[in-house]
């Protein structure tokens, strides 16, 4: 296959005071497999403790690995209706996984706010939104 328009891909979640941290890092593990995760210690609106787990994948063979393991459970095709509403102007196509769908392994997108936030930093040159969504098209099957 041939190398992806994608610069790095970033998922990040939540772990409130009421889960377990292990079980939310494992399911952020199962959404993306490959890359570096960070660990940072919040704090809530009400002084309850927060922590926000980071996954930065920027290696172009790890990208491609998670790429492949999202397309193999219908990740891509899933959003690609939406391909217009997902971008932003900064050139990046933004979806959410399911957390507790991801630490039962079965990969789906939520509608929820409770998720695993998921930014895919595009390569489009010139860097417009024209040649964005050509781009996020490209590799969103079936996109209009």
């Amino acid at each position: 296959m041939a190398s992806l328009p994608i610069r790095r891909i970033e998922a990040r979640t939540f772990c409130h005071a009421t889960e377990e941290e292990e079980r939310v890092a494992n399911a952020l593990t199962f959404a993306c497999p490959e890359g570096e995760t960070s660990r940072e210690v919040l704090e809530g609106y009400f002084g309850n403790p927060l922590v926000r787990l980071t996954c930065r994948v920027e290696d172009k063979r790890a990208i491609q690995v998670v790429w492949e393991r999202w397309a193999a459970a219908g990740v891509p095709a899933a959003i690609a209706d939406e391909v217009d509403a997902r971008l932003d102007p900064d050139g990046f196509l933004h979806f959410r996984f399911d957390k507790q769908e991801d630490y039962a392994e079965s990969l789906q997108v939520a509608s929820d706010s409770d998720a695993i936030d998921v930014r895919v930093k595009l390569i489009a040159y010139p860097a417009n939104p024209e040649e964005t969504r050509r781009v996020a098209r490209s590799i969103l099957p079936g996109a209009r």
